[in-house]
């Protein structure tokens, strides 16, 4: 379920992205990069869990929703905190 979760935000974050290169400011593109790493661990952990229990995607389980809901909240912080250092630092450099 977090890997279906962290595809589609990607997806969201690369098409906002396209949609608004031209304001620098927002940084969508490392948005788009902090999802897309985290959907390739994702990935790469559903490859693992489909190789020792063989089911790649499991539904089953109510913690991957919390699981999905951190990821996603954690990538929104990253970027909210990776837009404000590089907003504020290029703010100061024009100085």
């Amino acid at each position: 379920m977090y890997l279906i979760t962290t595809i589609v935000a990607t997806a969201i974050s690369v098409v906002l992205w396209i949609f608004f290169k031209d304001r620098k400011g927002l940084h969508l593109d490392i948005l788009a990069v902090i999802f897309g790493a985290a959907s390739l661990m994702w990935l790469i952990d559903s490859f693992f869990s489909l190789a020792s229990e063989g089911v790649f995607v499991s539904f089953t389980d109510p913690k991957d929703g919390w699981i999905a809901l951190f990821t996603l909240i954690g990538g929104l912080f990253a970027w909210l905190l990776l837009s404000f250092i590089l907003n504020n630092s290029a703010k100061s450099s024009n100085k």
